[in-house]
Parts: C-alpha cells; structure tokens; sequence
C-alpha cells in the first residue's frame, strides 16, 4: 500500500481512502474503508473516460450487472457511483499475491495447485458469466492468490470502456497474448473469449511463460491469430484441455461450467499453494495488518491533539485476515516500506553491504568470493558468480571474477561487461576504490596500487607502497593509502606520491565532503589534515567520552560545514575551525560504541536501547523512542523513517520510526536461519534492502 499523494482524495462516496493499491489503464485503485471497518478496493475511472456520456451509461449498466456476480472466487462488486463526478467501482479487498509476480518470482506451479488453481478460475468465470457478463480481460495480473483460492478481480468495468475514445485512439481494451482472435478482430465477444484467456492463464501458470510469447504487441497478436500456442512444460494430463481452450475455432472450446470437473482438483484447504508462495502469502498478509494499524496509530494521535477520540475497528480483509483501520483522516502520515520480496542468499557468513541499482541489487561476499544479483521489484536471481572484491557506481559494477583474471565492468542486471582490463600476472585485488574522479583505485594488500581509467578500463599507473599499505578512499583528487607507520595520498593522473606523513594511530577516517581527512594524534586528539599538503589544518581535544582515538577509529560525517564524529559519544565540530559546538553523552558512560545517523537537519544515536534524534545544528534533544536493537544495530533514512534492525526472542525485526516525531510507523518481522545478530540496511532507486545474516529483503519505499 503506497500512501496517498496530495492530488489524491481523501473520501470516495461513504468510504475513506487509507492509501493507493495500484494504477492501470482504465484508473486509479485505492484501499478504503466503509463506515464499520470493512475493506474494499475502489476504482476510480480516468478523466477522459468520465468526460464521455456513453462510457457513463455502459458503466452504469455494467456495474448494475457486475453487483449480481457472487461465488468463492470472484471478489463482488459492493458500491458504485457511475454518475459522481469522477465515476468509481467498489469490490471487496482481496489480501492475496498477484498470480503473474508470485510466477514470475518462484516458477511453474505443480500440478496440484495448478488444477486447484484452474478449477477456481473456472468457477469464477461460471459466476461471472450467470450474471451475463464477459470478464474480456482476464489476465494473471487479474488473478489474485488467497488463502482460500484464487480470486478473480476487475470485472464490471472493461466492457464499458469500448466504443470511447479510449479505444477509439487506436488502444483497445484487453491484453495482448491473452485476448482470443476475436477479440484482436474486434467482433462481438461471448463466453467462450474468457475460455480462451482462461488456458492462456493457465499456461503461464504451468510453464511460467505467455502461450504466444513475449515482445511488441502486434508480434503477439499475429501469433495469437496465426500460429498455435506454445505448451512445452504443460502437464500432459492437462495439456489437452489447455489446448482445447486456446483453439481459434470458439465452437471447439470447453463451456465454462466444465472447466472445474475437468480439473479434478481437491478442495481448498489452507497451504494449497507451495511452501515459499504460502510463506510469501503469510508474509503479505502481516505486512497489510501493520501498514492499517500504522495509519491507525497516526489518525488517532491526530485526532487526540485536536482534542477528539479516533475509534479503531476491525474488518475482516480477504482470506480471513484481521487488519486494525483507523477512522479519521489518514493524509499526512508516513506510509511504511512496502515488503515485496525475500530470499536466502547462496552466501554464508562474510557478507558486505548490498548495493542497490534502479532494476538490481547485488551482493558480494568479501572471503566467500561471491556475488549474487537479484531484480528488485521481484526477487528472482539474475545471476551468481565467483568474484573478488567489487565496487560500484550507479550505472556499473566493477570486478576482478577469480582470482588471477581481468578486471570487468559490468551491467549488474545482465552481466554483460563493458570493458575487460588485464591486470598483472598473478595480481589479485584486495581492494577496490571507487570510481571517483575518473579513476578506480586497487590494492593487492601487498604494496601495489593500481590506478584504472573507469571509461576504458586502462591502466593509467602502479605505484609500490609499503606492503602494509591499506587503500583508505578517495578524497580531492587523490587516493589515500595507509600503512601501520604512515599516511599518503596518491597523485589520482599519475600516481605519484603526493605527500606522506608519519602516522602513529590506528585512525585515519576520510569524511564524505570537504579537502579533511582524520588523524587519531593522541588519546583525545583529533588532527584534521589537508588532502592536498598533507598538513595540519587544526587539532580537536574531544572529551574522555571520545574514547582512545589512538587505538579506536570513530565515524566521522562532514556535511554543511559540520563534522560529526562518533564512537562512544556524538560530538559536532566546525569543519572550519574545529571548534567543538556541541556534544552527546551517553546515559551509561564507557558503554562502548554507538551506531549514529546524520540526515539533513536531525542526527539520532542508539543509546541504552533508545534511538534520540537530535537537533543536527545545535544538539537539542528532539525526541527518543523505546527500541529493542541493541547500541551498534544500522540506522538509516528512508522514506521519511528512521529505521533499524533487531535482533531476539523478542522484538526481532526491523523498525521504522517517524523522523519527525518519533511515532513507532513500521514493524516487520525478519527472520534468519542464523541465530547471530548480523544486520546490513541500504537504500536507493525507491528501495530499501535488509540483509539478516543470510536472509535477503527488499521492500518499496512511498
């Protein structure tokens, strides 16, 4: 469930609008609730349609006829308003799984669901046509999976659409590779039309594929009119049946009201479908529960501070699930991530930090030599392989694959490579650096770096460091390197040193803006040092609370002419000076390290199973709220939450607090087949991914 946007309504007739479940070619669906708390999904047509009088009266009489639909696998009409302003059509909710993601995410039904599958979808059609409708666009996007069967939805309304402009601008209602011949000619369409997207479903479901292919619509409906389906990976027992229904002769397709004793399928029963769909239905399903009871909690603390009581309800949502829905205004709030996948990675153990790109999220592990990439919207894996140590810009990974072999760059949705750069013989990266400025930064851990041009993949320079030397990043157009006895950064065109210092700290920390780096000097000092000269610009003397900046390497952010730095305690310092402006102390002093965050105008640190936001400019005390995470889980902003990961036998999961109040928003249970406390948290291309030891999640950001 996204959240409602502001040109959104925040009432449709008697029913109030809790947030957006969708958008298609016909308008826009949103999750409402009724007066006394009952779900229902609402349609609301596009202008172009309202604006046209005969579309009003089909609708009328389509909706008219669509509330005549009942039965167990259909999900009934229940309100419309065919002659308001913007016409709408209300069903009951459906809490289940799309039929084409959950296929596209986990494969080909067995043989078992897939009948009850189809015996479902044939009763609803039955259902459907006693009422005397067509469906005329049924689909696997229009199917959804529940608990007790699939559920067909979005009827009532496609018929109505044909003969407006809609149509009448050379688009048509319907989906190609599922719309029988006739349909594609355009003639008048009967029963036997929803037969023929019937064994087209049922194909997908059995093969994973459309029965006429993939790829530009008129390819689709030239093979649909001139060549027979394609049914390899169809059971045999149901291959006959699928191919009856698919015939372009209508005569020669099986009647509606057989399809289910020719399925032969068991009853329904709770866990009909397969383990990891189930898992992903159950899942599904407690995401929905905590995303109305988050609305519930935001409309009643409103309506408390305007002086009134918000009464929360139950309604029973689809399958028998029980969803908490808030009576008030629910516009305003902060909508929770949306859960859309989860999986468990072939990787164990030693796993780095996701990377998220606008279609991928790659993983890498650093000692296991992996790296597995999955699509973001679905979670199915793209692509595995043995790789070294990988780093990545928005467009590309970069990569040593096995040890010994060229360095790639790569498309981290196909693999396909851009570049492929030899390295060495016998040079094996270590680290990867980068790209910034043009330029990748390797190190072999044994004194020689590498400078790479990121464009071509040639290789620009080697420089021999002491073979204790670690890559530290780039910073001002060099690369900083560090050995256990001194400092130098790296001419980024040449190589060449441009400066070295003695180092007698363990620290050196490179912050994300600015010519600074950091230099633990002594137990309480901090040196800020120019990447350029490689001179002291100013020293910090932080408090004791500080800890030993000669043998502990604090967090340090630079952002608008503010350095943060943070270890046991959170202190802010004048990027330009040094000048201590203000510091946090924890309520337990020498508790150890503290995880700490800063966004824009707040900074929040874990402290004693709190997270406190703070004033970023001045350290006032904004707010804190109760978490069961203990002081060093991640902390990350995202989607106007700060969110964290935990770790127990109680509270596990992740949580997401309201930035701007505090206000609990979002749980979601995560769990992990390893007991230890291991959590990663990324976000980018409007997702967040969650990595529990080896338990991989991803979900959609508002």
């Amino acid at each position: 469930m996204a959240a409602l946007e502001p040109g959104d309504p925040r009432r449709i007739g008697r029913y109030r609008l809790l947030g957006r479940l969708g958008e298609g070619g016909m308008g826009r669906v949103y999750l409402g609730a009724s007066p006394a708390g009952r779900a229902v999904a609402i349609k609301v047509v596009r202008p172009e349609l309202a604006d046209d009088p005969a579309f009003r009266a089909r609708f009328r009489a389509e909706a008219e006829a669509a509330r005549k639909v009942s039965g167990a696998f259909t999900s009934p009409v229940v309100d419309a308003d065919p002659d308001g302003t913007v016409p709408w059509l209300a069903t009951a909710y459906v809490n289940g799984l799309s039929l084409k993601d959950t296929i596209d995410r986990y494969g080909p039904l067995p043989e078992p669901p897939l009948r009850s599958l189809g015996a479902g979808l044939g009763e609803a059609l039955v259902a459907v046509h006693a009422a005397g409708l067509v469906h005329r666009d049924l689909k696997p996007g229009n199917i959804l999976l529940a608990r007790d069967g699939p559920k067909i939805i979005d009827f009532g309304i496609s018929r109505a659409a044909d003969g407006t402009r809609l149509t009448a601008a050379g688009r048509f209602v319907g989906s190609p590779g599922y719309m029988s011949p006739a349909q594609i000619r355009g003639e008048d369409l009967g029963p036997s039309d929803d037969v023929f997207a019937f064994g087209a479903v049922l194909a997908f479901a059995a093969t994973g594929r459309p029965p006429f292919g993939t790829g530009p619509v008129q390819a689709r409906l030239h093979r649909t009119l001139h060549q027979p389906p394609d049914l390899e990976g169809v059971p045999p027992s149901l291959v006959a049946l699928v191919a009856a229904c698919l015939s372009g002769d209508p005569a020669r397709r099986p009647p509606a009201t057989l399809l289910p004793r020719l399925l032969a399928a068991p009853p329904f029963a709770q866990g009909w479908l397969p383990d990891g769909m189930d898992r992903q239905l159950q899942e599904h399903e407690r995401t929905l529960v905590m995303d109305l009871r988050a609305v519930s909690r935001a409309a009643a603390r409103r309506r408390l501070l305007r002086g009134g009581a918000a009464v929360a309800g139950l309604a029973v949502v689809g399958g028998g699930t029980a969803a908490a829905l808030a009576a008030g205004d629910p516009g305003g709030t902060v909508p929770p991530p949306r859960f859309l996948w989860r999986t468990t990675l072939p990787i164990r153990g030693d796993i780095t930090l996701p990377r998220v790109f606008a279609h991928t999220v790659a993983v890498f592990g650093a000692f296991s030599k992996k790296a597995v990439a999955y699509d973001t919207a679905t979670g199915r894996r793209l692509w595995s392989d043995k790789t070294n140590h990988a780093t990545a810009d928005e467009t590309l990974i970069y990569t040593q694959l096995g040890r010994g072999a060229a360095l790639v760059a790569m498309d981290p949705a196909s693999r396909a490579h851009r570049w492929s750069a030899a390295l060495p013989s016998g040079y094996n990266v270590r680290e990867l650096y980068g790209p910034a400025g043009g330029l990748l930064g390797l190190s072999d851990g044994e004194g020689t770096v590498i400078g790479v041009d990121v464009r071509t993949g040639r290789l620009l320079w080697k420089h021999r460091a002491p073979a204790t030397a670690e890559l530290r990043g780039f910073l001002n157009g060099g690369l900083i390197a560090a050995s256990s006895t001194a400092v130098s950064a790296l001419d980024a065109r040449t190589g060449a040193a441009r400066w070295e210092r003695p180092l007698s700290a363990s620290g050196v920390i490179v912050p994300g803006s600015g010519d600074l780096l950091f230099i633990g000097s002594a137990r309480h000092s901090l040196d800020a040092v120019s990447s350029s000269t490689g001179r002291t610009v100013w020293t910090a003397r932080l408090p004791a609370g500080a800890g030993d900046l000669r043998r502990d390497t604090p967090t340090v952010t630079a952002t608008n002419g503010t350095t943060y730095v943070g270890a046991a305690s959170l202190y802010a310092l004048e990027s330009a000076t040094g000048r201590l402006r203000w510091a946090y102390e924890p309520s337990l002093p020498g508790g150890g390290d503290r995880t700490f965050l800063v966004n824009g105008r707040r900074a929040y640190i874990l402290d004693d199973h709190k997270l406190i936001a703070l004033d970023a400019r001045t350290g006032r005390r904004l707010w804190s709220a109760d978490t069961p995470g203990d002081d060093t889980a991640p902390l990350i902003a995202a989607g106007g939450l700060v969110c964290t990961g935990a770790a127990g036998v109680t509270g596990s999961g992740l949580y997401g607090w309201d930035e701007a109040t505090g206000t609990l928003m979002w749980r979601h249970p995560l769990a992990s087949s390893s007991g230890t406390d291991q959590w990663l948290l990324t976000s980018a291309a409007s997702t967040l991914v969650a990595l529990r030891n080896e338990t991989l999640a991803a979900f959609r950001l508002p």
